[in-house]
């Protein structure tokens, strides 16, 4: 039968001919091309997945394995022929843009590498996840050990851990090597195991006052470094037997309903009768503000025993600088000279104002050397029991022989008198120059 080119069979037939061959077109290109296409886009994650197998020869098997990914956070499955496996993955740490990362597997179950392929997790924090220390945890394991969680970086390692227990589910299928896919992730090693003393606060900027000493009790205004912010505290220190007393915290900076798990009457209870030489645990889930509360009651300890607070200095407590160059705006100082003993020796009479009140001194300067010869208090206004410990002929002494440019340390429980004398030391010795 011939059918009419105008009718709708025939036009219906034409077209369907004309999809077939289209279809066919399209089976051939397709055969042609996915290969290439399939080839360029190994091409471009090949560098990356060298850092694992250098030279071997990859195939993505995505394709056939990606289903068995029950979680979502798998992006691609790639055999290293005779060699293993390595699975790129992505998660989602502390930083909400996330990040991306791969491991690998041996064939015999062996982690043989895992790094991140891009992240912007906090330095010092969350990218601690992908620094050595942690790799080194990682490529220790196989795939059937549960991954250890990272102290200080719980959030982004929770996060690595979850990708790699999906790596491992497809791999240990396909290997058919048994493990307990419910086992839970190792605990991060806690901080705090150190004593107070040996702990490094560096990164913590602490700083310290002393609000009051009666030569027993001492209180601490302290300040320290947190995760966000910057956390406050009263620290109250038994200073004879160098033992805190009692920490309260007056400025919190962090994270609320996170870091302030560390600053709860439970956690600040450790601290009750802790020297130097304690050890206090870190509060799970709010390591970095605990680390602050444990800095500023080392400060304190520190401090209340005549050190420097930051636990590198054995001495006394250091001055702020030079006398030429320390700021003693506050201190009010007064300086005349009184006599002239020959052409070199000047009395000089001063007054400073120090914790309480004004202190005064008379204070001999030899003139043709720029040095103090003698300091001798005539008047003290501050704390008797406390202040006065700076008055003491030891302490005195440090300043006989002293310049412009000597550094004169502070006196333990009586920094305030202590730079009162500073000041009109230092008055002393311009005026003298002048």
């Amino acid at each position: 039968m011939k059918l009419d080119k105008n009718s709708a069979q025939y036009k219906a037939l034409l077209l369907g001919t004309l999809c077939a061959v289209c279809g066919l077109l399209l089976s051939v290109v397709n055969t042609i091309t996915a290969p290439i296409i399939a080839e360029n886009a190994l091409a471009t994650v090949k560098a990356s997945l060298e850092q694992i197998y250098p030279g071997a020869n990859f195939k993505d098997v995505t394709a056939d394995l990606i289903s068995q990914d029950e979680t979502g956070l798998v992006d691609g499955i790639y055999e290293a022929e005779g060699k293993g496996y390595v699975f790129t993955l992505h998660g989602v740490g502390y930083n909400s843009n996330g990040f991306t990362f791969m491991v690998g597997f041996d064939n015999d179950g062996k982690v043989s590498g895992y790094t991140a392929l891009e992240q912007q997790e906090t330095s010092g924090i969350g990218a601690r996840a992908f620094e050595d220390e942690y790799i080194s945890t990682i490529t220790s394991l196989t795939s059937s050990d549960p991954v250890p969680l990272l102290s200080g970086a719980t959030l982004t390692s929770t996060a690595v851990q979850k990708g790699i227990d999906a790596a491992k589910a497809i791999f240990n299928n396909m290997q058919g090597i048994s493990y307990d896919p419910n086992a839970a992730p190792a605990a991060p090693e806690p901080e705090g195991t150190l004593p107070l003393g040996e702990e490094d606060f560096s990164k913590n900027d602490v700083t310290i006052e002393e609000v009051s000493n009666d030569g027993t009790t001492a209180v601490y205004q302290c300040t320290a470094k947190g995760f966000e912010g910057t956390n406050e505290a009263f620290v109250t220190v038994n200073v004879a037997e160098g033992k805190i007393e009692m920490i309260s915290i007056t400025a919190f900076g962090d994270t609320v309903g996170v870091g302030d798990a560390a600053t709860s009457d439970s956690a600040l209870a450790a601290y009750q009768g802790a020297g130097i030489d304690a050890v206090i645990d870190a509060t799970t889930g709010a390591s970095f503000t605990s680390r602050s509360v444990r800095a500023m009651a080392a400060a304190a300890l520190n401090t209340a025993a005549g050190k420097d607070p930051s636990g590198m200095n054995g001495g006394d407590l250091p001055a702020e600088g030079t006398l030429g160059s320390e700021d003693f705006s506050e201190n009010e100082v007064i300086c005349r000279v009184w006599s002239n003993i020959d052409s070199s020796a000047y009395v000089y009479k001063c007054s400073a104002k120090g914790f309480e009140g004004t202190n005064k001194a008379t204070i001999t300067v030899n003139k043709d050397k720029g040095t103090i010869v003698s300091i001798a208090v005539d008047e003290f206004g501050d704390t008797t029991g406390v202040g006065d410990a700076a008055t003491a002929d030891a302490e005195l002494a440090k300043f006989e022989g002293a310049s412009l440019d000597s550094a004169i340390d502070a006196t333990s429980g009586a920094s305030l008198t202590s730079k009162s004398l500073r000041a009109m030391a230092a008055a002393a010795l311009q005026a003298a120059g002048n």
